[in-house]
């Protein structure tokens, strides 16, 4: 009996220290949330303050890790300073952290607004689309929603008439190079043509110099034949004329003399009578001469 009174009494006192242990923490679980909130409501009356406002969300976070509602609050004040890229981030910290339809929603939204800023309409179109799935009735998020797809088209019809231009740039690139290589091609023939033209030229006028130097030599050699032709000839002829000439003589009788003989002794009593003159004439000339000279 006593044992029992004795377990009893011990359990009592665990109960009574759980209880205790429970609305200790309870207070001050309840004393935390009303410091963040405090210091929420602060921030947001600060939101001006970029650095004052900044710096009290980052204490209500210390306070009170993974809340959804200080990442949402926090994004709102970096997309009022146009911090685009950590505002996205803490949309999505808020997105992962939260299981509120209507905090998803506007989590979502805002998301959809920053890839908006950046021109980046496809997202933007799949985060509006996730923030109507957590509040189909919100008009404001399907305008939006609406305005994303339209600037989406006009952006991939752009680049459909940038791609067709750059295809027609390239394509009209690509004919001038063509046409520029062909026209190198047939500026190449024809200066392989008229060279070779040049060359023909060159071997007709040396084939034609050629003919000529044979000619004139052909005509050089038949002038020379032509005068040994013409000397032998003359050769023959005088031999001939001299043979016509001195017609054969009847023989000479012994002891009588020719005429060619008679010629002969004539030149030879001549040209003796033309020496002994001038041998005269030379005395005649060297005895004036003496004649002429001063005695002294």
């Amino acid at each position: 009996m006593k044992e029992r009174t004795k377990m009893r009494d011990k359990a009592i006192f665990f109960l009574g220290f759980a209880l205790a242990t429970l609305s200790l923490s309870a207070q001050s679980s309840s004393e935390e949330s009303k410091e963040v909130r405090r210091l929420l409501a602060e921030a947001q009356a600060n939101s001006d303050d970029f650095s004052e406002a900044e710096a009290l969300y980052r204490k209500a976070q210390a306070k009170s890790e993974n809340d959804a509602e200080i990442d949402y609050n926090f994004a709102k004040l970096y997309m009022e300073n146009d911090k685009v890229e950590t505002a996205r981030q803490r949309l999505v910290d808020a997105i992962e952290s939260s299981e509120d339809k209507d905090l998803k929603h506007k989590s979502y939204h805002n998301l959809g607004n920053t890839f908006m800023e950046e021109k980046q309409y496809d997202k933007a179109v799949e985060a509006y689309k996730s923030a109507l799935r957590n509040n189909p009735t919100d008009e404001e998020t399907r305008y939006n929603l609406a305005y994303a797809k339209s600037l989406l088209e006009d952006q991939k019809n752009d680049q459909n008439e940038e791609g067709d231009e750059n295809k027609d740039e390239n394509q009209d690139k690509s004919e001038k190079e063509k046409d520029e290589k062909d026209q190198d091609s047939k500026d190449q023939e024809g200066e392989d043509e008229e060279k070779k033209d040049q060359n023909k030229d060159n071997k007709d006028q040396q084939d034609q110099d050629g003919d000529q130097d044979e000619k004139k030599q052909d005509e050089q050699s038949d002038d020379g034949e032509k005068d040994q032709e013409e000397k032998e000839s003359q050769q023959n002829k005088g031999e001939g004329d001299e043979d016509k000439e001195q017609p054969s003589q009847p023989q000479q009788k012994q002891g009588q003399i020719s005429p060619q003989q008679v010629q002969r002794l004539l030149e030879a009593i001549e040209n003796q009578e033309k020496d002994v003159q001038e041998k005269i004439n030379a005395q005649k000339a060297k005895g004036q001469k003496s004649k002429t000279e001063k005695d002294w």
